[in-house]
């Protein structure tokens, strides 16, 4: 696994650690420090926000793959927001999305509800896709951004890594608290993976470019965030317990605060994937996104190879996460001229059905 692929694949999969080891523990209040390492009965059970990266993940390599098929492609905001239809179904168990591009979607552990966000559902319901110019509503939850790493991992430009997530978290949510994350999230794991930075230069270089390139909103909604994520940082080079460092950055039900208590958590523990994702879980708040988003950072910085073992091993469809991250990180091997074109990936991102008769290349 060459050094990009290992950075993707620890990325997808981290943040499916980290969802999983928060996910069971959500809604608990009173937690002490450190006090969850492990999963429940020894099995990772993942969220929404695993489910919803995983389809963020499935449009974005469909879309490349009809480019490259057809020659023409809609935007990949669009097929985005395609994507997400098809995960609406599956919270739904309906199948009314007519325009399926996901393969994901006959999978039978990702047709059940885990806790989907409210926001989510209703956006996505209503038959209106939000943009940053038309807001479709004024949330800043976090549901906009714990699914939308694999577009750091997946495009080719840091303004267009950002521009693209800030896009597919207008989809449900509208407010600018809950877009500005997540393109400084996406921006960051960018920087991460394709330029080997650790996590304060790539938070640095993904927040001037921020400010530089995507300052469309009011001086208080830009100053806030930029004093959230500086609070962040300062934190984690404190003396004090991530208890009461966390309880000062909030819950993380809102964007700006899930994305500041992962770079707490990511910043403090740099070194080891397991220190810093059960720093982020173990609080009072919105456990799996939090860690969600500092497993997406710390796979990416560490790679595949430094998430231990048993949180892997016991990773609910860790088979499809891996081939999913693996296929994220693969050149679109499949064009209308080649006339070896792999006809297992085509049967999933061509005809959004995998053949499990085609042998895999």
């Amino acid at each position: 696994m060459n050094d990009v692929k290992n950075k993707i694949v620890g990325s997808l999969l981290g943040g499916a650690v980290g969802d999983a080891l928060g996910y069971q523990i959500e809604f608990k209040r009173n937690i002490k420090e450190k006090e969850f390492t492990k999963y429940e009965n020894d099995k990772g059970i993942i969220s929404d926000d695993t489910q919803m990266t995983l389809f963020t993940a499935n449009a974005l390599i469909w879309r490349e793959t009809r480019g490259s098929m057809r020659g023409i492609a809609m935007m990949p905001v669009d097929a985005i927001y395609e994507g997400y239809l098809d995960w609406l179904d599956t919270q739904n168990n309906t199948n009314l999305h007519d325009h399926k591009i996901s393969w994901i979607k006959n999978i039978d552990e990702l047709n059940v509800s885990r806790a989907p966000g409210n926001t989510c559902l209703s956006a996505l319901s209503s038959g209106k896709k939000g943009t940053i110019e038309q807001p479709i509503n004024d949330s800043k939850g976090c549901g906009g951004i714990m699914r939308v790493a694999p577009i750091g991992l997946y495009m080719k430009n840091p303004e267009y890594a950002g521009k693209l997530a800030a896009e597919a978290s207008a989809i449900t949510h509208g407010h600018p608290l809950g877009i500005i994350p997540s393109y400084v999230f996406s921006t960051m794991l960018y920087f991460i993976v394709n330029e080997n930075l650790n996590i304060e230069e790539a938070l640095n270089k993904a927040m001037n470019q921020y400010k530089e390139k995507f300052n469309i909103y009011d001086n208080e909604v830009n100053e806030y965030f930029i004093n959230i994520v500086d609070k962040a940082i300062k934190l984690s080079k404190a003396n004090i317990s991530d208890i009461d460092a966390i309880s000062k950055l909030g819950e993380g039900w809102v964007a700006e605060e899930a994305f500041a208590i992962a770079i707490y958590s990511c910043s403090k523990y740099e070194s080891s994937f397991e220190d810093a994702i059960i720093c982020a879980i173990n609080h009072d708040g919105d456990s799996d996104s939090t860690g969600s988003i500092a497993g997406n950072i710390m796979g990416a910085l560490l790679g595949y190879d430094a998430i231990p073992k048993y949180y892997i091993n016991n990773l609910e469809l860790k088979d499809v996460i891996i081939e999913i991250a693996e296929d994220l990180s693969t050149p679109i091997p499949v064009s209308e001229y080649n006339a070896n074109n792999d006809e297992y990936w085509l049967s999933k991102y061509l005809k959004c059905e995998r053949d499990s008769s085609i042998k895999k290349k």
